[in-house]
């Protein structure tokens, strides 16, 4: 998923996203997750069985750390296919494989 920065919010958003997310990735059930930054975006990325709907409920199980992206960003997140290659990766988790 994907949203626009606001002017001068990328500094700020950085340091979000360099803490990892608010929750247990593995414990979520997710095979992998990571965060990139490019230019006026932000990219996060879910994967594993019913990513999607993981992701919606992990930002409602952490509405309180969610809350601080309302004064970073322009829009409402939408889901996109892939992250450009210019973007940076600040986190990134893969579950071990057995």
């Amino acid at each position: 998923m994907t949203t626009r920065l606001k002017p001068g919010a990328t500094r700020a958003a950085e340091e979000l996203l360099s803490l990892g997310p608010p929750f247990d990735p593995g414990e979520a059930g997710l095979t992998a997750h990571a965060a990139y930054l490019a230019d006026d975006r932000v990219f996060l990325v879910f994967e594993g069985d019913a990513a999607h709907a993981k992701a919606l409920d992990l930002a409602k199980q952490h509405a309180s750390e969610v809350s601080r992206w309302q004064d970073l960003v322009w829009e409402l997140p939408s889901i996109v296919e892939d992250v450009p290659s210019a973007a940076r990766c600040l986190y990134q988790w893969r579950a071990a494989t057995p």
